[in-house]
């Protein structure tokens, strides 16, 4: 941010503009400006979008970052092709061999209680869950953030439909699959261990 002073300058001087001019334009005092340019001060955030917009230039080169700003890499193309090489494969790979069936699932405020053939009872995070966790993080946010502000599906706590298929496979609404490699590996003995 050191050489936002000397960019506003530049910039103003190529318009050929002076301090007061630009100072105008912005709705700002032309000691603002001045300050601004000496490095005694800082534009605020509206304050430097309205100077980004003025001058056609992106707030990152205005702020003197030549490498492009997280939230362009976020929301530009390349970024979300260079952050889906870097996000962990969705389908993880569990160990060959028979598991433990699912006999009995129920759903206790997206937390799922499954009790398995061999007479153990586990908790899972219902995948819902997980995806509105997800929204909150940078990495694994994309495509979940509708959940934040109220656009996905309604929380499933009370009257769930639990389906146990065959092959011992949980189906949630009808949509929501759960294999039983997922309900025996990513499932606990104890509730609060689904929080590490």
């Amino acid at each position: 941010m050191v050489e936002i002073g000397t960019t506003i300058k530049e910039l103003r001087q190529a318009k050929r503009m002076s301090q007061k001019e630009l100072a105008e334009h912005l709705h700002v005092t032309p000691q603002a400006v001045s300050k601004w340019e000496l490095g005694k001060s800082y534009p605020d955030l509206d304050t430097l979008l309205q100077l980004s917009d003025f001058f056609h230039i992106s707030t990152d080169k205005l702020l003197g970052n030549a490498s492009p700003s997280f939230l362009e890499a976020l929301f530009s193309k390349k970024g979300n092709r260079t952050m889906k090489k870097n996000a962990p494969e969705s389908k993880p790979e569990y160990p060959k061999g028979p598991v433990p069936k699912a006999i009995k699932v129920e759903n206790a405020a997206n937390y799922l209680m499954i009790t398995f053939d061999n007479g153990e009872t586990r908790y899972l995070r219902s995948h819902y869950l997980d995806d509105y966790l997800d929204a909150y993080s940078l990495k694994k946010g994309r495509g979940k953030r509708r959940l934040l502000i109220g656009g996905g599906p309604a929380t499933m706590w009370l009257g769930t439909e639990i389906e146990i298929l065959d092959d011992g496979t949980v189906l949630l609404f009808g949509k929501d699959r759960y294999s039983p490699q997922e309900l025996w590996y990513e499932s606990r003995s104890r509730a609060i261990d689904l929080s590490e």
